[in-house]
């Protein structure tokens, strides 16, 4: 098991050295983001299947430590380390999902940032993480506040 975490450290190390560096936005075009687009349709009645799971959400908290928080720091303010070198900048995520159904957080995650509108560095989870891990990950991102 304990390897399986270093193997996605180490994803995510590499993802980030891939991802490039550039400039950051404000906190207002991230907002548009969040109110400008709409999850395609497989993906706007998704619920949340570990909503309110305790251990869904201690496993997504190990996962998004490993996989999120270089860039969307520690407590999901879009300020980890590398997010100074990324542009657009990490979304604000103590503040923004609360305004963000479960589908679209699935999506976002699952299919990343790389195609438009985003057009971010982040990566395509979906080919990381299974399912479930996406959802424990959505999971622990309700638990973050601002």
């Amino acid at each position: 098991m304990k390897s399986k975490y270093i193997i996605l450290i180490l994803i995510g190390v590499l993802l980030l050295v891939a991802c490039g560096g550039g400039y950051g936005t404000d906190q207002d075009n991230v907002q548009a983001e969040i109110n400008l687009t709409d999850p395609p349709a497989e993906f706007v009645d998704l619920v949340n299947p570990l909503r309110n799971d305790n251990s869904a959400v201690e496993s997504g908290q190990i996962l998004y430590q490993s996989n999120c928080a270089s860039c969307h720091g520690n407590k999901g303010k879009g300020d980890g380390a590398a997010a100074q070198a990324l542009a657009p900048a990490p979304s604000n995520l103590a503040v923004a999902h609360a305004e963000l159904s479960d589908g679209y957080l699935f999506w976002r995650i699952s299919e990343g940032g790389l195609m438009e509108p985003f057009r971010s560095s982040m990566p395509a989870w979906k080919t990381i993480l299974v399912q479930d891990q996406i959802w424990e990950l959505i999971s622990y991102i309700r638990t973050l506040s601002d």
